[in-house]
């Protein structure tokens, strides 16, 4: 943690911080609750603490045969306080490759055999979609929410639930892959309010300003009326490559939204209309002083 004081680290126990011999986790959010930490992470890895208190906090969640324990995902919170999380469930492979043990394996098979059985064992695992389920509330005390089936039971394995926004304390969106926008609460749950025709469309970042949903994608921004996602690109001359919008990051700041794009640059929308504004490439280079060699990238 950096603050005025400094910076400070603290090791979670049961990781590879603490010790070579502990399970490899890939972490995947942070989010401060109070005076602790909300870390979630791969291998069903969702805990509170701080310094070396840490507690298991994850939402009952049933792993049936053949998927493995949810990897868990923080998408945020509400304007009430509500942390969104989602788990993640795909098939085990282990149950998928044919080794010494598995039931189907003979030591007498020949390599004609045991590489069709192979070819049918994957042919099967990719059968098995991609679970996915939000819960809402707080730690210890989550609610399941429903999530389209698209999304919830998803194949091809690609789909997402990528952020959450609040329409004040009363209403809150949910956005993601294949056109996601679900508007509700977590106590009366949520209902999905996209069209079809934005299906194709793969959300993975919004913001409210004034009345209005903004939505983008990797490579476009939307207004979302309320069913439809209108194209909303900045009516700008482009000064450098990339010469189409690539939004890295949206967010409102003194009534006026602000798109980063990935191309070294940002643009401003107002009641003025649009502005771009380079980033100083050197910004982009700047040494990291974090400690190892000094002046090192």
């Amino acid at each position: 943690m950096i603050s005025p004081k400094g910076a400070e680290h603290s090791v979670i126990p049961g990781t590879q911080a603490e010790s070579d011999d502990a399970p490899e986790i890939l972490f995947t959010s942070i989010l401060p609750v109070g005076d602790q930490w909300l870390v979630a992470g791969g291998e069903g890895f969702l805990k509170l603490g701080k310094d070396k208190s840490w507690q298991d906090v994850s939402p009952p969640l049933q792993t049936e045969y053949p998927y493995k324990v949810p990897d868990w995902t923080i998408l945020g919170t509400n304007q009430n306080g509500d942390i969104f999380i989602v788990a993640t469930q795909a098939a085990n492979t282990r149950h998928f490759n044919l080794y010494p043990g598995h039931p189907l394996y003979r030591e007498d098979m020949s390599e004609e055999e045991e590489f069709e059985l192979q070819k049918k064992l994957y042919s099967e695992l990719d059968s098995y979609p991609r679970l996915k389920t939000l819960f809402t509330g707080q730690p210890g005390a989550w609610k399941q929410q429903a999530l389209p089936d698209r999304i919830a039971r998803s194949l091809p394995a690609y789909s997402y639930v990528a952020d959450v926004e609040s329409d004040g304390p009363e209403a809150d969106y949910v956005i993601g892959s294949d056109g996601l926008v679900m508007k509700g609460s977590p106590q009366a749950g949520f209902t999905d309010i996209s069209s079809i025709a934005d299906r194709e469309k793969n959300f993975k970042d919004g913001v409210r300003w004034r009345n209005e949903l903004i939505l983008a994608t990797g490579t476009e921004l939307f207004r979302f009326d309320g069913h439809f996602a209108k194209p909303f690109a900045p009516k700008v001359k482009m000064r450098s490559a990339p010469f189409v919008l690539q939004p890295s990051a949206i967010f409102v700041q003194n009534d006026k939204l602000y798109v980063f794009d990935y191309g070294l640059r940002y643009y401003t929308f107002d009641d003025q209309g649009w502005n771009q504004y380079d980033i100083p490439k050197e910004l982009s280079q700047r040494p990291f002083k974090g400690g190892g060699d000094k002046g090192s990238p």
